[in-house]
């Protein structure tokens, strides 16, 4: 019992790294096989050379970045018991 609090906050970060990790790589593997979407979108942009296009979606792959990260961060704060009890 005491145990899982502090180990739960190593694999909250490692899925929050592997979320980001798979937003940011989302555009190789549009390109790769072929699929539909925000990843293809933004190659298309490039070779088009549509700038705001390009930054509006690095913009939403940065922010998607971000707000995972973010939460992971609070997700640990609230798991972790001497940070929970810091907070009062």
């Amino acid at each position: 019992r005491h145990a899982l609090a502090n180990a739960v906050v190593p694999a909250i970060q490692v899925m929050a790294l592997q979320l980001a990790w798979l937003a940011g790589g989302i555009v190789v593997v549009e390109n790769v096989f072929q699929y539909q979407g925000i990843g293809m979108t933004l190659v298309d942009a490039v070779r088009n050379r549509d700038l705001p296009v390009v930054q509006a979606l690095a913009l939403l792959i940065a922010a998607v970045y971000v707000v995972v990260n973010l939460v992971a961060d609070v997700l640990t704060i609230l798991v972790t018991p001497k940070l929970r009890t810091a907070i009062r």
